[in-house]
Protein backbone atom coordinates (compact mmCIF):
# COMPACT_ATOMS: atom_id res chain seq x y z
CA UNK A 1 0.00 0.00 0.00
CA UNK A 2 1.86 3.71 -1.00
CA UNK A 3 0.51 6.98 0.42
CA UNK A 4 -1.76 7.34 -2.33
CA UNK A 5 -3.52 3.97 -1.46
CA UNK A 6 -4.05 5.17 1.84
CA UNK A 7 -5.71 8.22 0.79
CA UNK A 8 -8.11 6.30 -1.47
CA UNK A 9 -8.79 3.97 1.55
CA UNK A 10 -11.68 5.36 3.74
CA UNK A 11 -10.83 3.35 6.33
CA UNK A 12 -7.07 3.76 6.48
CA UNK A 13 -5.98 5.68 9.57
CA UNK A 14 -2.71 7.47 7.86
CA UNK A 15 -5.86 8.85 4.84
CA UNK A 16 -7.99 9.80 7.91
CA UNK A 17 -5.30 11.56 9.49
CA UNK A 18 -4.07 13.47 6.60
CA UNK A 19 -7.97 14.42 5.60
CA UNK A 20 -8.97 15.85 8.68
CA UNK A 21 -6.02 17.67 9.68
CA UNK A 22 -5.63 19.30 6.39
CA UNK A 23 -9.63 19.51 5.99
CA UNK A 24 -10.23 22.89 4.48
CA UNK A 25 -9.62 22.36 1.39
CA UNK A 26 -12.36 24.41 -0.51
CA UNK A 27 -10.47 28.07 -0.30
CA UNK A 28 -7.78 26.77 -2.31
CA UNK A 29 -9.42 24.45 -4.88
CA UNK A 30 -12.57 27.37 -5.25
CA UNK A 31 -9.80 29.97 -6.32
CA UNK A 32 -7.54 27.84 -8.98
CA UNK A 33 -10.70 26.29 -10.34
CA UNK A 34 -11.96 30.07 -10.98
CA UNK A 35 -8.44 30.81 -12.65
CA UNK A 36 -8.76 27.00 -14.64
CA UNK A 37 -12.08 28.02 -16.15
CA UNK A 38 -10.46 30.78 -18.18
CA UNK A 39 -7.86 28.67 -19.94
CA UNK A 40 -7.57 26.36 -23.03
CA UNK A 41 -7.18 22.57 -21.87
CA UNK A 42 -4.48 20.41 -23.81
CA UNK A 43 -6.80 17.43 -25.73
CA UNK A 44 -5.65 14.63 -27.98
CA UNK A 45 -6.15 15.43 -31.73
CA UNK A 46 -7.83 11.63 -31.68
CA UNK A 47 -8.96 10.38 -28.13
CA UNK A 48 -11.36 7.93 -27.63
CA UNK A 49 -12.24 5.54 -24.50
CA UNK A 50 -8.44 3.45 -24.88
CA UNK A 51 -6.59 6.40 -24.71
CA UNK A 52 -4.10 6.08 -22.21
CA UNK A 53 -4.16 9.04 -20.48
CA UNK A 54 -2.42 7.80 -17.44
CA UNK A 55 0.59 6.27 -19.45
CA UNK A 56 0.94 10.21 -20.91
CA UNK A 57 0.68 11.46 -17.42
CA UNK A 58 3.30 9.35 -16.34
CA UNK A 59 5.40 10.35 -19.85
CA UNK A 60 5.37 13.35 -19.14
CA UNK A 61 6.81 13.79 -15.68
CA UNK A 62 9.71 11.59 -17.40
CA UNK A 63 10.07 14.15 -20.27
CA UNK A 64 10.14 17.14 -17.55
CA UNK A 65 12.81 15.88 -15.22
CA UNK A 66 15.04 15.42 -18.70
CA UNK A 67 14.52 19.25 -18.91
CA UNK A 68 16.03 19.28 -15.46
CA UNK A 69 18.61 16.96 -15.54
CA UNK A 70 19.48 13.67 -16.94
CA UNK A 71 18.99 11.17 -14.40
CA UNK A 72 20.89 7.72 -14.50
CA UNK A 73 18.56 5.33 -15.49
CA UNK A 74 19.61 2.93 -12.51
CA UNK A 75 17.86 5.06 -10.53
CA UNK A 76 14.47 5.75 -12.33
CA UNK A 77 11.49 3.86 -10.91
CA UNK A 78 10.80 2.51 -15.00
CA UNK A 79 14.41 0.31 -14.56
CA UNK A 80 13.03 -1.48 -11.53
CA UNK A 81 9.92 -1.98 -13.51
CA UNK A 82 11.49 -3.03 -16.52
CA UNK A 83 13.94 -5.66 -14.57
CA UNK A 84 10.90 -7.14 -12.96
CA UNK A 85 10.04 -8.37 -16.49
CA UNK A 86 13.52 -10.31 -16.84
CA UNK A 87 12.65 -11.95 -13.60
CA UNK A 88 9.87 -13.48 -11.70
CA UNK A 89 9.04 -15.05 -8.80
CA UNK A 90 8.69 -18.92 -8.66
CA UNK A 91 5.16 -19.39 -9.07
CA UNK A 92 4.91 -23.95 -9.38
CA UNK A 93 6.91 -26.47 -8.81
CA UNK A 94 7.52 -26.69 -13.04
CA UNK A 95 9.12 -23.53 -12.97
CA UNK A 96 13.42 -23.27 -13.88
CA UNK A 97 15.42 -21.81 -11.37
CA UNK A 98 17.42 -18.42 -12.85
CA UNK A 99 20.91 -20.33 -12.20
CA UNK A 100 23.15 -18.64 -9.97
CA UNK A 101 25.10 -16.34 -12.33
CA UNK A 102 22.28 -15.07 -13.72
CA UNK A 103 20.71 -14.10 -10.88
CA UNK A 104 23.72 -12.29 -9.56
CA UNK A 105 24.06 -10.24 -12.98
CA UNK A 106 20.47 -9.07 -12.17
CA UNK A 107 21.15 -8.17 -8.53
CA UNK A 108 24.22 -6.37 -8.76
CA UNK A 109 22.16 -3.85 -10.73
CA UNK A 110 19.39 -3.50 -8.74
CA UNK A 111 17.70 -5.15 -5.88
CA UNK A 112 14.76 -7.30 -6.55
CA UNK A 113 11.55 -6.68 -4.85
CA UNK A 114 10.29 -9.74 -3.65
CA UNK A 115 11.98 -12.70 -2.02
CA UNK A 116 14.66 -14.27 -3.76
CA UNK A 117 15.21 -17.09 -1.14
CA UNK A 118 12.46 -18.64 -2.55
CA UNK A 119 13.91 -18.43 -5.90
CA UNK A 120 13.35 -16.45 -9.23
CA UNK A 121 12.39 -17.49 -12.57
CA UNK A 122 13.60 -15.90 -16.26
CA UNK A 123 10.59 -13.36 -16.61
CA UNK A 124 8.78 -12.56 -19.87
CA UNK A 125 11.72 -9.95 -21.34
CA UNK A 126 15.34 -10.53 -21.74
CA UNK A 127 18.08 -8.57 -19.83
CA UNK A 128 20.29 -8.23 -22.79
CA UNK A 129 16.89 -6.86 -24.30
CA UNK A 130 16.09 -4.54 -21.29
CA UNK A 131 20.11 -3.35 -20.69
CA UNK A 132 20.33 -2.69 -24.87
CA UNK A 133 16.68 -0.58 -24.38
CA UNK A 134 18.09 1.56 -21.34
CA UNK A 135 21.63 1.70 -23.18
CA UNK A 136 20.46 3.03 -26.02
CA UNK A 137 18.50 6.06 -24.11
CA UNK A 138 21.57 6.68 -22.53
CA UNK A 139 22.93 7.85 -25.90
CA UNK A 140 19.90 8.87 -26.85
CA UNK A 141 19.88 11.37 -24.03
CA UNK A 142 23.63 12.42 -24.92
CA UNK A 143 23.06 13.24 -28.77
CA UNK A 144 19.90 15.27 -28.20
CA UNK A 145 20.82 17.17 -24.86
CA UNK A 146 17.70 18.18 -23.45
CA UNK A 147 18.72 19.43 -20.54
CA UNK A 148 17.46 23.17 -20.30
CA UNK A 149 16.12 23.86 -23.92
CA UNK A 150 13.60 23.31 -26.28
CA UNK A 151 14.15 20.42 -28.91
CA UNK A 152 13.69 20.40 -32.69
CA UNK A 153 10.74 18.51 -33.62
CA UNK A 154 12.04 15.58 -35.02
CA UNK A 155 14.52 15.22 -31.74
CA UNK A 156 11.24 15.60 -29.34
CA UNK A 157 9.45 13.10 -30.47
CA UNK A 158 12.22 10.83 -30.60
CA UNK A 159 12.60 11.51 -26.80
CA UNK A 160 8.82 11.54 -26.45
CA UNK A 161 9.09 7.75 -27.61
CA UNK A 162 11.47 6.53 -25.11
CA UNK A 163 9.07 8.22 -22.18
CA UNK A 164 6.31 6.81 -22.92
CA UNK A 165 8.24 3.02 -23.13
CA UNK A 166 9.34 4.36 -19.72
CA UNK A 167 5.85 5.10 -18.27
CA UNK A 168 5.04 1.22 -19.32
CA UNK A 169 7.76 0.41 -18.02
CA UNK A 170 7.39 2.23 -14.51
CA UNK A 171 3.43 0.76 -14.90
CA UNK A 172 5.20 -2.79 -14.16
CA UNK A 173 7.03 -1.60 -10.96
CA UNK A 174 3.08 -0.24 -9.71
CA UNK A 175 0.72 -2.84 -10.86
CA UNK A 176 -0.18 -5.93 -12.44
CA UNK A 177 -2.67 -3.97 -15.40
CA UNK A 178 0.59 -4.43 -17.63
CA UNK A 179 -0.26 -7.69 -18.41
CA UNK A 180 -3.24 -5.93 -20.30
CA UNK A 181 -1.02 -3.24 -21.98
CA UNK A 182 1.29 -3.12 -25.30
CA UNK A 183 4.29 -5.03 -23.35
CA UNK A 184 2.79 -7.89 -23.07
CA UNK A 185 -0.13 -7.73 -25.83
CA UNK A 186 -0.91 -8.99 -28.36
CA UNK A 187 2.78 -10.51 -28.10
CA UNK A 188 5.67 -9.48 -25.81
CA UNK A 189 8.38 -7.33 -27.59
CA UNK A 190 11.72 -9.11 -28.50
CA UNK A 191 13.80 -5.99 -30.28
CA UNK A 192 14.09 -2.39 -29.18
CA UNK A 193 12.27 -0.93 -32.44
CA UNK A 194 8.80 -2.91 -31.21
CA UNK A 195 9.49 -1.09 -27.70
CA UNK A 196 9.50 1.84 -29.69
CA UNK A 197 6.64 1.53 -32.20
CA UNK A 198 4.63 0.96 -29.50
CA UNK A 199 3.42 4.87 -28.87
CA UNK A 200 1.36 6.46 -31.48
CA UNK A 201 1.93 9.22 -33.55
CA UNK A 202 -1.02 11.13 -31.73
CA UNK A 203 0.28 10.13 -28.21
CA UNK A 204 3.94 11.51 -29.38
CA UNK A 205 2.13 14.90 -30.68
CA UNK A 206 0.24 15.30 -27.68
CA UNK A 207 3.33 14.90 -25.22
CA UNK A 208 5.39 17.38 -27.31
CA UNK A 209 2.73 19.67 -26.81
CA UNK A 210 2.34 18.88 -23.53
CA UNK A 211 6.10 19.61 -22.91
CA UNK A 212 6.43 22.69 -24.98
CA UNK A 213 3.76 24.29 -23.29
CA UNK A 214 5.73 23.88 -20.34
CA UNK A 215 8.74 25.18 -21.56
CA UNK A 216 7.70 28.48 -23.17
CA UNK A 217 5.60 29.18 -19.65
CA UNK A 218 7.98 28.00 -17.04
CA UNK A 219 11.42 27.86 -18.68
CA UNK A 220 12.61 30.03 -16.13
CA UNK A 221 12.51 26.96 -13.39
CA UNK A 222 14.91 25.10 -15.50
CA UNK A 223 17.70 26.79 -14.26
CA UNK A 224 17.24 26.79 -10.56
CA UNK A 225 18.32 24.41 -7.57
CA UNK A 226 15.91 21.14 -8.06
CA UNK A 227 15.45 17.73 -6.85
CA UNK A 228 13.88 14.73 -9.38
CA UNK A 229 11.53 12.00 -8.25
CA UNK A 230 12.11 12.85 -4.87
CA UNK A 231 11.56 10.31 -1.76
CA UNK A 232 11.42 10.94 2.13
CA UNK A 233 12.30 9.64 5.64
CA UNK A 234 8.60 8.05 5.85
CA UNK A 235 8.27 7.05 2.67
CA UNK A 236 8.75 3.32 3.45
CA UNK A 237 6.52 3.65 7.15
CA UNK A 238 3.39 3.94 4.05
CA UNK A 239 4.36 1.24 1.51
CA UNK A 240 5.56 3.85 -0.91
CA UNK A 241 5.85 7.47 -1.52
CA UNK A 242 7.97 9.52 -4.56
CA UNK A 243 6.84 12.98 -5.53
CA UNK A 244 7.74 14.60 -9.06
CA UNK A 245 10.50 17.14 -8.49
CA UNK A 246 11.50 19.62 -5.71
CA UNK A 247 12.38 23.11 -8.09
CA UNK A 248 14.48 26.13 -5.68
CA UNK A 249 12.17 24.59 -2.48
CA UNK A 250 8.94 24.29 -3.90
CA UNK A 251 7.65 20.34 -4.41
CA UNK A 252 5.53 20.74 -7.39
CA UNK A 253 3.46 17.46 -8.17
CA UNK A 254 2.42 17.36 -11.80
CA UNK A 255 -0.89 16.75 -12.80
CA UNK A 256 -2.16 15.62 -16.44
CA UNK A 257 -6.15 15.48 -16.05
CA UNK A 258 -8.30 16.34 -18.56
CA UNK A 259 -10.63 17.70 -16.49
CA UNK A 260 -9.90 21.87 -15.44
CA UNK A 261 -10.35 20.91 -12.25
CA UNK A 262 -7.74 21.25 -8.97
CA UNK A 263 -9.27 18.55 -6.72
CA UNK A 264 -8.99 18.02 -3.04
CA UNK A 265 -6.95 14.99 -3.46
CA UNK A 266 -4.58 16.50 -4.87
CA UNK A 267 -3.81 19.07 -1.74
CA UNK A 268 -4.08 15.56 0.70
CA UNK A 269 -1.23 14.29 -1.47
CA UNK A 270 1.20 17.05 -1.00
CA UNK A 271 -0.07 17.68 2.54
CA UNK A 272 0.97 13.74 3.21
CA UNK A 273 4.33 14.37 1.49
CA UNK A 274 4.93 17.50 3.38
CA UNK A 275 4.39 15.26 6.59
CA UNK A 276 6.65 12.53 5.33
CA UNK A 277 9.63 14.51 5.12
CA UNK A 278 10.32 13.87 8.98
CA UNK A 279 13.29 15.89 9.65
CA UNK A 280 13.45 18.45 6.60
CA UNK A 281 15.62 16.41 4.98
CA UNK A 282 13.99 18.51 1.54
CA UNK A 283 14.15 22.04 2.94
CA UNK A 284 10.77 22.61 1.31
CA UNK A 285 9.48 26.38 1.73
CA UNK A 286 6.68 26.19 -0.87
CA UNK A 287 4.28 23.20 -2.21
CA UNK A 288 2.72 23.71 -5.86
CA UNK A 289 0.07 21.46 -8.69
CA UNK A 290 1.64 22.06 -12.17
CA UNK A 291 -1.60 21.04 -14.56
CA UNK A 292 -0.12 20.07 -17.50
CA UNK A 293 -2.63 20.33 -19.87
CA UNK A 294 -4.10 23.61 -18.66
CA UNK A 295 -0.68 24.69 -18.39
CA UNK A 296 -0.69 26.34 -15.21
CA UNK A 297 1.47 26.08 -11.81
CA UNK A 298 -0.65 26.69 -8.65
CA UNK A 299 1.88 27.41 -5.90
CA UNK A 300 1.57 27.68 -1.78
CA UNK A 301 4.27 29.07 0.84
CA UNK A 302 4.24 25.96 3.50
CA UNK A 303 2.68 28.37 6.47
CA UNK A 304 0.39 29.04 4.07
CA UNK A 305 -0.48 25.75 3.05
CA UNK A 306 -0.40 24.88 6.43
CA UNK A 307 -2.71 27.83 7.71
CA UNK A 308 -5.59 27.33 5.12
CA UNK A 309 -5.67 23.73 5.27
CA UNK A 310 -6.02 23.38 8.49
CA UNK A 311 -7.62 26.24 9.44
CA UNK A 312 -5.28 27.58 12.41
CA UNK A 313 -3.81 31.00 12.51
CA UNK A 314 -0.34 28.97 13.54
CA UNK A 315 0.77 25.44 13.06
CA UNK A 316 3.71 23.26 14.02
CA UNK A 317 5.01 21.65 11.23
CA UNK A 318 7.50 19.89 12.89
CA UNK A 319 4.59 18.84 15.56
CA UNK A 320 2.68 17.49 13.02
CA UNK A 321 5.65 15.37 11.20
CA UNK A 322 6.15 13.59 14.87
CA UNK A 323 2.44 12.92 15.12
CA UNK A 324 2.12 11.75 11.65
CA UNK A 325 5.70 9.31 12.01
CA UNK A 326 4.45 7.57 15.24
CA UNK A 327 1.39 6.77 13.37
CA UNK A 328 2.43 5.69 10.41
CA UNK A 329 5.62 3.46 12.59
CA UNK A 330 3.10 1.89 14.87
CA UNK A 331 0.79 0.59 12.09
CA UNK A 332 4.27 -0.36 10.30
CA UNK A 333 5.75 -2.25 13.78
CA UNK A 334 2.37 -4.24 14.30
CA UNK A 335 2.23 -5.43 10.76
CA UNK A 336 5.85 -6.77 11.26
CA UNK A 337 6.26 -10.07 11.89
Amino acid sequence: MSLSSHLEDKTSPIGQFIKQRFSQTARLTKAANQQLKSVETIRPAQADKSYPYAVIGTAIDYRLRYAFAITPYQRLVAWQGALQLVVQPVKSDQDTLLDEDELFEVLSLSPIFFDITQGVVQGHYPLKLVRQFFEMLDAVLKAIQPVGRWLEPEAEHLLDRYCIVLSYFEQVFRSSSYLQGPLMQPTVKRKIEELLAIPQQTWLDDLALLFNTFYHRYQHLLSLPHTLNPTFAGSGDVGGADADLVVDGCLIDIKTSISAQLKADYLYQLAGYLLLDYDDQLHMNAVGIYMARQGMLFRWTVPEFLHVLTGESTVDLKALRQQFRKLCQSRRTRRSP
